[in-house]
């Protein structure tokens, strides 16, 4: 978002730049619906998926590149639109091809949903290429051997970076307590590296610090680590 909106006049102005064809404007306000807007408790603007379809649609018409991820997650899965896997496999594509991690991902997720397991880990191991920010389900690839042979040294390492990531524009905490909750399964297991509680408790507190992960507060329970 470039445009800063704090009044309802502020949405209207880009509303009506929108309408005249602006392809950013339009872009702005399909993001606008996508999530909706509230600005001092008030709601501004209603979430509306067909609405940011719409505009997302418009925008990517009329020449916007920085739309065509979100196009293709909508083909991909047929909001709002007729489901188009090829048209939305070709605009992944398009994106990968300039450096575009999320465009992988969400790529990889088309081919984990066809049940196409090897071509899901071949993208999501190309989004840790070219973004780290989402590499929980790479690392799980190789936990579990989905796609790949299983590689329980290679899990870890990836793991550990996740559990390590401090940036504001990496991991999202879901991930990074799954991490956390795994690596607490390693050290439980044993088999890759020295079995430790001491370090497994430690991991699984991590993973269930906001009291919320049934499956850490689970093994949690069993160690001991709930007192």
């Amino acid at each position: 978002m470039t445009t800063k909106i704090n009044t309802n006049e502020d949405w209207n102005h880009i509303l009506e730049l929108a309408e005249s064809d602006n392809n950013m404007a339009q872009y702005e306000v399909a993001v606008i619906y996508d999530s909706g807007l509230v600005i001092k408790g008030v709601e501004i603007v209603e979430e509306s998926q067909s609405e940011a379809f719409k505009w997302y649609y418009k925008a990517y018409q009329n020449g916007n590149i920085d739309v065509i991820t979100r196009i293709a997650d909508f083909f991909s899965e047929g909001i709002h639109c007729e489901q188009n896997l090829e048209l939305a496999i070709e605009l992944y594509q398009k994106e990968i091809d300039k450096g575009n991690g999320l465009a992988a991902n969400n790529l990889a997720t088309v081919y984990r949903d066809l049940k196409d397991y090897k071509k899901a880990f071949e993208f999501y191991k190309i989004a840790r290429d070219l973004d780290n920010s989402d590499s929980l389900p790479l690392a799980l690839c190789y936990y579990f051997g989905i796609g790949t042979e299983k590689n329980l040294a290679t899990s870890f390492e990836i793991l550990l970076k996740i559990s390590e990531d401090k940036s504001k524009s990496g991991n999202h905490q879901y991930a990074i307590d799954e991490a956390n909750y795994f690596l607490g399964r390693i050290y439980l297991d044993g088999e890759i590296v020295e079995k430790s509680i001491v370090k497994a408790l430690a991991f699984l507190k991590i993973a269930n610090a906001d009291n919320d992960h049934r499956s850490a507060q689970e093994l949690l329970n069993i160690v001991g680590g709930n007192d």
